[in-house]
């Protein structure tokens, strides 16, 4: 089990076992719907402490998680000291007490993520950095520097054999590249998405760039803006295909953050006299990402004949498992009691405005970094590699070698190539994202990239 993404899940455990107990359901309850609902990898933590206390091997639940908690390593200390105060406010009879407690665990959690999220922006600054490294410099010094070696027959006057050029810059440094990205992947803490490989119908109209680079080379015969001409439209064209898809995700995701930040004000207007349902609407409807899902709730409650729970499943769950849950969670204490419910609601939404704190924090650090990647690719890698390509020519002339054939070819597929890697590096950074990012992303740099290189490489020195 990787234990830093445990790390990363634990302000969300602690929020939900907060929830439950703030809503005055007891340990046992919390973790048994844990155990069903809860995170990932610490869904499967809680699910071993409620089978091995259902089989006797614990005494109790409270045992359990002590036990689970003590076991854990060094690196989710954060998370175990968490845990530990979560269990004394379980076992504490006075409610300001209670609360500190499940304050306190939630700032625990929450540095325990900082911290992480620090070390891990630390290190990322040699697998960035071996990337632009070894992704522009090898390249330029296979096509123009290696040239210059043979000048006065200082090395010999035989030049470097296409097929090691061929080897080196499409197989060996994308190799490299992938070989990096896979490791930045597996050592992300944060990452949130799984990739789908059903999103790859998404690059479908990709597969156009073959009949498109048929047609011209029969047609033209010249292979100058071969690869731009047969894949610019197919990039286009999947784009726009994408766009509706693209757009509903970016709304989903905008719903999500309003929903987050509006828990806080369902709260206040709870403690201030309003109902569960009343808060919720009103809210909802203030914050301009949810209006849309205002209008749902309110739908769906009117249909749900009493059913809020079904209402809020049926209207929130698309949008956010989790925010359903904290909502749900919010209803069942207000059931209840409505002030303590809206006590409650505070309570979560400080806990989610602190967690957005922190990632977008690691967002701003980490946006160097992809900026520096993205500009790499579409501006400084076919700049400077269509530059040498321009000084080929003329260097070969010099050194008395003969210029290498099908140069522009075989960085035209390596552009290809690198652009297709930086996505797939930049998606395995900060929190993930989904399949589709990826080819958006490709779409959009790549006609960009071969048009720069193609300008730059036109140039006669």
């Amino acid at each position: 089990m990787d234990y830093r993404r445990l790390v990363n899940e634990c302000p969300s455990v602690v929020g939900m076992l907060s929830a439950g107990l703030q809503s005055g359901g007891s340990l046992d309850s919390t973790v048994r719907s844990l155990a069903v609902n809860g995170p990932r990898l610490s869904r499967k933590l809680f699910e071993d402490v409620v089978r091995r206390t259902d089989t006797k091997e614990f005494p109790s639940i409270s045992e359990g998680l002590v036990a689970m908690a003590s076991a854990l390593p060094k690196e989710a200390s954060g998370c175990s000291r968490a845990i530990m105060m979560v269990i004394s406010a379980s076992e504490s009879a006075d409610d300001t007490t209670r609360n500190g407690l499940l304050d306190d665990a939630s700032d625990l959690a929450l540095e325990a993520v900082k911290e992480m999220g620090e070390s891990y922006g630390e290190s990322l600054t040699a697998p960035c950095m071996a990337v632009f490294g070894i992704g522009i410099m090898v390249p330029m010094i296979m096509m123009s520097i290696l040239p210059m070696l043979s000048i006065g027959g200082i090395f010999g006057s035989r030049s470097i054999d296409q097929g090691t050029i061929v080897l080196i810059t499409l197989v060996i440094v994308p190799a490299v590249i992938l070989a990096v990205s896979v490791l930045v992947r597996h050592r992300n803490p944060f990452l949130s998405e799984s990739l789908s490989l059903n999103e790859l119908k998404c690059a479908l109209p990709l597969l156009g760039t073959l009949p498109l680079a048929i047609s011209h080379c029969y047609f033209f015969g010249g292979i100058e803006s071969l690869f731009i001409l047969s894949l610019a439209p197919t990039c286009i064209a999947t784009m726009i295909l994408m766009m509706n898809d693209m757009n509903n995700d970016r709304k989903r995701r905008k719903c999500e953050q309003a929903i987050m930040d509006s828990v806080f004000d369902i709260g206040n207007r709870m403690v201030s006299g309003e109902n569960f349902e009343t808060s919720v609407i009103s809210t909802t409807s203030s914050w301009e990402g949810s209006i849309e899902l205002s209008e749902r709730i309110s739908r769906e409650m009117n249909v749900c004949r009493g059913d809020v729970r079904s209402a809020l499943h049926r209207s929130i769950d698309p949008i956010s498992r989790e925010m359903g849950m904290a909502l749900e969670d919010i209803l069942v204490c207000s059931e209840k009691n409505n002030d303590d419910a809206g006590r409650m609601a505070v309570n979560l939404g400080k806990q989610f405005q602190n967690r957005n704190r922190i990632r977008r924090t690691m967002e701003l650090r980490l946006k160097s970094t992809t900026d520096m990647m993205i500009g790499t690719c579409m501006f400084f890698a076919p700049i400077v590699l269509g530059m040498s390509v321009s000084m080929l020519e003329p260097v070969s002339r010099i050194s008395g070698s003969s210029a290498l054939s099908n140069t522009s070819t075989i960085l035209n597929i390596y552009l290809i190539e690198l652009c297709a890697l930086i996505s797939v590096l930049l998606s395995s950074l900060g929190s993930g994202e989904r399949l589709t990012s990826i080819i958006w992303r490709f779409c959009l740099m790549c006609p960009v990239s071969l048009l720069v290189f193609l300008v730059c490489s036109s140039f006669s020195l």
